[in-house]
């Protein structure tokens, strides 16, 4: 099992002690970045229907416990990780920069859920397109060349 596999799931809090303490820190951190990087979202794309942001990240406490297993962000007592001045303070800068956006009332608004999947199909057409572009650059640059090697081979043949 990979020290991603040991840490990165749903675990009791004997389980959570049980782990060196980098791998405690790695949890941790890494749960407070995704939670940050989904109230900045919701500050940029809006908050989903039916949830309550203050619930989630309204206040250092509440990002604290947060808990959400399908999104893997896993909750911790201790505020030492999120404190303003600690080893986190450029993610908790963020985050209030995100929570003070919701809380103004100018954070983007609601999105349907066709919205979002609308959205989502049209970056995937256009880095489909993106890609076909691509592709058929470098299918001209090859057969270029090839060419270039044939005309070379035959230059060589000649003498």
């Amino acid at each position: 099992m990979s020290d991603d596999e040991i840490w990165d799931y749903e675990m009791t809090m004997a389980e959570f002690k049980k782990l060196a303490p980098y791998l405690q820190m790695k949890r941790i951190d890494t749960s407070l970045r995704r939670k940050v990087a989904e109230i900045q979202r919701w500050a940029a794309k809006g908050v989903p229907k039916g949830v309550d942001w203050r619930e989630k990240g309204g206040s250092r406490v509440k990002l604290r416990q947060w808990h959400d297993p399908k999104k893997k962000l896993w909750g911790w007592s201790d505020d030492a990780p999120d404190h303003p001045r600690g080893r986190n303070r450029g993610l908790m800068t963020k985050w209030k920069k995100a929570r003070t956006l919701l809380a103004s009332g100018r954070a983007a608004k609601p999105r349907s859920e066709f919205d979002i999947w609308k959205e989502r199909a049209l970056a995937l057409e256009r880095q489909n397109s993106d890609l076909i572009a691509q592709k058929s650059e470098l299918e001209e640059r090859l057969r270029r060349a090839e060419e270039e090697a044939r005309q070379i081979l035959a230059r060589e043949a000649g003498q």
